[in-house]
């Protein structure tokens, strides 16, 4: 039980970490490049379980990297926007908006239970603490 909130912390660093390259990936995502150009490339948080640590029957959950999409982008017919080629396309990174925000969801909803979960370890340890008290 005493190592509830460090393993729901982590999980709530992690959560933090997922929902910032939500972030990014949201914020870049109308990022027009001349074709040929490097374009954004979307990034996913790819976690992992933790070792415990001595005594511990669970450690919790880290960010073992932060992988990018390696797709193109997609090109779209702009002929008057500048970055435009001699064609008149421009590419803009492969977002996929609906996908972005099931993850926002997912994120945010593990997050909150992460929280939670803190909250309530902390209640029972005050708790114990106050019977000895």
């Amino acid at each position: 039980m005493f190592g509830a909130i460090g393993i729901a912390g982590s999980g709530v660093v992690t959560d933090q970490t997922w929902l910032d390259t939500i972030g990014g990936n949201l914020a870049n995502m109308n990022d027009a490049v001349t074709p040929g150009r490097p374009v954004y490339q979307v990034e996913s948080v790819l976690a992992a379980p933790s070792p415990p640590a001595a005594g511990e029957v669970a450690g919790g959950v880290h960010v073992e990297e932060i992988a990018l999409s390696g797709r193109n982008g997609q090109l779209e017919y702009q002929p008057d926007d500048p970055l435009a080629n001699a064609q008149g396309l421009v590419e803009y990174p492969a977002v996929d908006l609906a996908q972005e925000m099931v993850s926002l969801v997912m994120a945010q909803t593990s997050y909150q239970a992460d929280a939670s979960v803190m909250s309530h370890a902390d209640s029972a340890y005050q708790a114990i603490l106050a019977m000895k008290g």
